[in-house]
């Protein structure tokens, strides 16, 4: 069979599917059964899973406080020699910045991406991007960040150490229980992002390579007591 037949045989089946309303609710009972699989787990198997999938993701998962989250990242940021880190406009970004000067780290340059930069400068010149997730889904090991004025995408795409932070409260077991809990925006972002690690790519032979393009690391600061 070559591929223009394989094209065609998937069209015709989903065509069948279309026109089969049977099929259908077996599917949809299929996604129903599998939702309530997971709903059913308490909240400490959807924390310990969604960090398992973040590891399995070459992501990087540090365990803090509201309270001390920012003071650790301070450290985090020191020891890695980041140079210079942008954030998004809101009030995480600040206490972010207010920790940097707190710990005295003035070989980091930090603040918040009030205006668009130059792409020559994001690429080249930005070591870091510092985001707010608004959940954490269990089943994937995502991270949902709303984009916005407040929060530019372009910081969780393009500089090569991506810090994202997340109340453990905002877990939910799946993209499903979340949409089934109407927990996204009311008005809908120009985009939506679903991250769950470094950038990675795969050649034709399907091997995985990590930090082949945007960022080669992400730090999940994760608040177990919010």
């Amino acid at each position: 069979m070559n591929s223009r037949e394989r094209i065609l045989q998937r069209l015709y089946a989903s065509q069948v599917s279309a026109q089969n309303p049977d099929q259908t609710n077996q599917t949809t009972g299929i996604l129903a059964g599998h939702a309530a699989g997971w709903t059913q787990l308490a909240q400490s198997e959807w924390l310990a899973s969604f960090k398992q999938n973040l590891l399995d993701n070459h992501a990087e998962v540090i365990e803090t406080t509201t309270a001390n989250w920012a003071g650790e990242l301070a450290q985090q940021l020191t020891a890695r020699g980041v140079k210079r880190l942008l954030s998004g406009e809101h009030e995480q970004g600040k206490v972010l910045l207010n920790a940097l000067a707190e710990h005295q780290a003035a070989a980091v340059d930090a603040s918040l991406l009030t205006e668009p930069l130059s792409k020559e400068e994001l690429f080249t010149a930005v070591d870091a991007g510092f985001s707010v997730a608004s959940a954490g889904l269990a089943e994937t090991g995502s991270l949902l960040v709303e984009t916005g004025p407040q929060e530019p995408r372009a910081l969780s795409l393009v500089p090569p150490l991506n810090i994202i932070l997340l109340n453990a409260s905002a877990i939910t077991a799946s993209f499903l229980t979340l949409v089934q809990a109407q927990k996204l925006p009311a008005h809908m972002p120009t985009n939506v992002l679903l991250i769950s690690g470094p950038s990675k790519t795969a050649d034709i032979q399907q091997t995985l390579a990590y930090g082949a393009h945007g960022p080669k690391e992400l730090i999940v600061l994760l608040l177990t007591d919010a």
